[in-house]
């Protein structure tokens, strides 16, 4: 009896540590993943001078065809809950809004305190969930990684859609 007892004591420690050794790897393989893909996020943003979505105008449109094309070679699906005071975005590059529940990324700008020669320099800060994932119990604990572009002075949205963005007033 007292084997048996011993047997089923060491079988449960070393389930509990292959389900942490599990969860270990989850979370660092989604977490490098996540950063991957924030970094593209952060670059795309970079290089359209802003996260202008309004399909009327050309550059704007290259915005959301571009992270909607990455999000589709990627497969990146995890979702979170962005705070009051950042705009969520889907994996199509469509803007949600403020605080939006189900959004892929979410974008905050930051106006610089500038002059009258440069009143739109801004730097947008970007944050992007991820999920530690165990075999048996799935999505554990929502996290996030959060990443900012450098300086983009008079960014597209404030040239095409100041009235949607009040930092651009």
């Amino acid at each position: 009896m007292r084997e048996s007892v011993g047997g089923v004591s060491l079988f449960g420690l070393v389930i509990a540590l292959v389900l942490l050794f599990a969860g270990y790897i989850s979370l660092s393989i989604n977490y490098s993943k996540a950063y991957n893909v924030k970094n593209e996020i952060v670059n795309i943003i970079k290089n359209q001078g802003g996260v202008c979505t309004d399909r009327s105008v050309g550059i704007c449109y290259n915005f959301a065809e571009q992270i909607s094309d990455y999000f589709g070679d990627v497969s990146y699906h995890s979702q979170g809950r962005c705070d009051s005071d950042w705009y969520g975005y889907r994996r199509n590059g469509e803007l949600i809004g403020k605080g939006a529940q189900n959004a892929a990324f979410c974008v905050k700008a930051i106006r610089l305190n500038g002059n009258s020669e440069l009143p739109n320099a801004l730097y947008y800060q970007v944050k992007l969930f991820y999920q530690l994932d165990l075999p048996i119990i799935k999505s554990v604990f929502n996290l996030s990684v959060m990443g900012e572009t450098a300086r983009i002075y008079a960014p597209n949205e404030c040239e095409y859609q100041a009235a949607n963005y009040e930092w651009c007033r």
